[in-house]
């Protein structure tokens, strides 16, 4: 029913300098049946180059999702829509 066992949902805004911090966290972790899910709210940085690189060479599911800015509530809305894990969990 589910395609993975866990969705990391990240909503950002404008933190490309500090995002890497999380994606390095990710790349350490052993248990790999898991989907990163971003939603992105209009960043003005470079964020979306950033997730182009990692969802490359990443050892895990990135998904990557940039939309207009509208407030980190609908960002929140458009991942629980989009998550494909069966536990949605936030950071």
């Amino acid at each position: 029913m589910f395609k993975y066992r866990i969705t990391v949902f990240t909503p950002t805004f404008n933190r490309a300098y500090i995002i890497g911090k999380l994606y390095i966290s990710l790349c350490q972790q052993s248990f790999k049946h898991f989907e990163w899910l971003v939603v992105d709210d209009g960043s003005e940085d470079n964020t979306d180059e950033m997730f182009h690189k990692w969802g490359e060479e990443a050892n895990f599911a990135i998904r990557y999702y940039k939309t207009q800015n509208g407030g980190k509530h609908r960002a929140i809305n458009k991942g629980l829509d989009l998550a494909e894990g069966e536990i949605f969990f936030t950071v």
